[in-house]
């Protein structure tokens, strides 16, 4: 089984409210057990041997200044447990996967990840949910080895693998972020729903599953976001977004040229969005839900410190230390957008 050929279950019904709110975590020295209506949590640090499938620890270091997670609860009832080796929690909107792959699984890293991506369409269709709305990676070492042996390009090549078999797929490619991280293996987060949300590409961007053969043997199979149309609003799921103007990266090193040339990509994601999937709207109307800034050398920071609050406001917003997929790439923002109903 392929991921995009799996048929979409009501994707003509009306879409409900978002059945999810997030807010912070809070501290992890206040960690307690998670309450009965948390769809799951996602922090930033050293994985715990907290058996609670809800619970996602991502091996990153979270800078100081801001809460080390959010909290995912949900409106409607939660269920959750383990399912052949994938933790989950749904509430019969929204569906939570994580998966983790030691780095002894990931010898032959294509493979790996070709296998696991089809264990992912298993899992989501047999639990009525088969829309990816949007996917996190963070995989060890992600820029070890060179030109097309480098690990984040044998990646790219597992996972086009296992979408490209599918009709159009090059149109149902949900969000995306892969980071590394520096340790080893490579950790998989999903968000899947039972209808498809709506794909949007930036105008400044190729986007990503057409770019050219430099960049590896296969281009990276993600969109640059993924709108979903809920009856209380639209929310824009933004994939991770860097320094890439057409294909090319502008500004290498220099983190600070780098912010202002992301900041400009997702203003221009947002007016495309709502010019191609929201007409009559205004683009000015989307307000940040969140922001997660991956920043490759915690000594940029000072660099971009003062420009992150000028550029993005107020909103929640956390930098994390992080490999970005371009070893000339030294930051990388993704983001979450809401808009009021029309």
């Amino acid at each position: 089984m392929t991921l995009l050929k799996i048929e979409a279950l009501g994707g003509n019904e009306p879409w409900p409210v978002l059945p999810y709110r997030v807010e912070s975590a809070g501290p992890a020295a206040t960690r307690r057990p998670l309450p009965a209506q948390a769809l799951c949590e996602f922090r930033f640090e050293r994985p715990g041997a907290d058996a609670d499938p809800r619970r996602i620890a991502i091996d990153l270091q979270a800078l100081p200044g801001a809460d080390a997670g959010d909290l995912w609860l949900s409106q409607l009832p939660v269920q959750s447990g383990w399912d052949g080796g994938f933790g989950y929690s749904e509430n019969g909107e929204v569906l939570m996967l994580q998966l983790r792959l030691e780095e002894t699984a990931l010898e032959d890293l294509e493979e790996a990840v070709y296998q696991a991506y089809l264990r992912i369409a298993t899992v989501v269709v047999a639990r009525g949910y088969p829309e990816l709305w949007r996917v996190w990676h963070y995989l060890g070492g992600i820029n070890q080895g060179e030109g097309d042996a480098e690990r984040y390009r044998r990646f790219c090549i597992g996972r086009y693998r296992a979408v490209a078999a599918g009709r159009d797929f090059e149109a149902r490619l949900p969000a995306a972020t892969a980071i590394g991280t520096r340790g080893g293996g490579l950790s998989m987060i999903v968000l899947a729903g039972k209808r498809p949300g709506l794909q949007v590409e930036n105008p400044r961007q190729v986007s990503a599953f057409r770019y050219p053969r430099p960049y590896g043997l296969r281009s990276p199979s993600f969109s640059r976001a993924t709108l979903l149309p809920c009856a209380d609003g639209p929310r824009l799921l933004v994939s991770g977004t860097a320094s890439i103007v057409g294909h090319a990266t502008a500004f290498a090193g220099d983190p600070a040229a780098q912010l202002r040339q992301i900041a400009a990509n997702l203003q221009a994601l947002l007016a495309h969005a709502v010019h191609t999937r929201l007409p009559g709207r205004d683009a000015r109307s989307f307000a940040a839900d969140s922001y997660i800034v991956y920043l490759r050398h915690a000594a940029d920071l000072p660099l971009v410190q003062d420009e992150l609050r000028q550029l993005f406001g107020d909103a929640p917003l956390r930098v994390v230390i992080g490999d970005i997929c371009r070893r000339e790439l030294l930051i990388e923002v993704e983001a979450a957008y809401r808009m009021p109903v029309g």
